[in-house]
């Protein structure tokens, strides 16, 4: 089973997916530089094959892995209370328009094997100045969250965009890669942009991320900037989670990647450049924005 675990929304919140089984064991690379100051994180794994009854994650341990930008060498070690995740030894941001180079040497199917991958981190596609939410009048349990700020003009961007509700963001599942085609240069007043549906089955199954709203709570939207490649990956690989047309789906092995390597490889290393905005809940149950334009 392939559990990648990708790191763009924050250097602390993975955010884990499961696209399905492969017919061959495959090497995962999942891992993210961001512009924000924090210890990177790169995790490392291998899929199960088709017929896998493990439930087990297959996590790869005792790696040795760097990421390098210029003349700079940044060392990661491997979490001991998270095997096959490692963190970089001291905490660096992305700087906009330089280029990473991940370095893995892992013992994969007992043999020492090397991989690659590089991405760039792009500039910030945006300005986000503030969020805020209303209450659905037809639907319990329903909020709207608006956006005020604006879409730089003839920047070609892909966003990933992410919710948080006291800082537990939701699950990529949850989330929405898009494209900047259709608003290009837009300035955004009061533009609604995700639904945070919040039942109590929703809670269950996805813990604090999914609350339902009360005063006092505090919510964030994320947008992360990505990478022309690595936003084409995320495009691609949510469509083969939840493609309505299996004969038009991506299968997982088809997915792009830049992770260069022996034998069959998967996953992405890849860049973001990141802006948030935050609201504090005071009536969760209003349905009108305040008037502050």
């Amino acid at each position: 089973m392939l559990s990648a675990v990708l790191l763009c929304a924050s250097c602390t919140e993975a955010l884990v997916f499961d696209p399905g089984t492969l017919p061959v064991r495959s090497f995962v690379v999942d891992g993210m530089v961001t512009d924000q100051l924090c210890h990177q994180t790169v995790r490392l794994s291998m899929t199960e094959g088709f017929f896998s009854e493990s439930a087990q994650r297959p996590w790869v341990s005792g790696a040795r892995v760097t990421v390098t930008c210029g003349e700079r060498i940044y060392e990661y070690a491997e979490d001991p209370a998270a095997p096959g995740t490692y963190r970089s030894v001291d905490e660096f941001r992305g700087e906009t328009g330089l280029t990473y180079k991940l370095d893995v040497e892992a013992e994969v199917d007992g043999k020492l094997s090397h991989y690659q991958a590089r991405d760039s981190v792009p500039q910030i596609g945006c300005q986000l100045d503030s969020i805020d939410y209303i209450y659905s009048k037809d639907m319990d349990n329903l909020w709207t969250l608006a956006i005020w700020g604006k879409d730089f003009y003839k920047m070609r961007s892909r966003y990933l965009i992410q919710v948080a509700i006291n800082g537990h963001f939701k699950p990529l599942e949850k989330s929405v890669e898009i494209p900047d085609d259709h608003f290009d240069g837009m300035t955004f007043t009061r533009f609604t942009l995700s639904a945070l549906h919040h039942t109590q089955e929703l809670w269950k199954a996805y813990g604090e991320s999914f609350k339902p709203l009360e005063r006092g709570d505090v919510i964030t939207m994320r947008v992360s900037s990505l990478s022309e490649g690595y936003g084409g990956f995320l495009a691609k690989y949510t469509h083969f989670i939840f493609g309505t047309v299996p004969l038009l789906t991506d299968q997982p092995a088809n997915l792009p990647t830049n992770v260069t390597g022996p034998g069959p490889v998967v996953g992405y290393f890849g860049a973001c450049a990141i802006v948030e905005a935050a609201c504090t809940v005071d009536d969760p149950y209003r349905t009108e924005f305040p008037e502050t334009d």
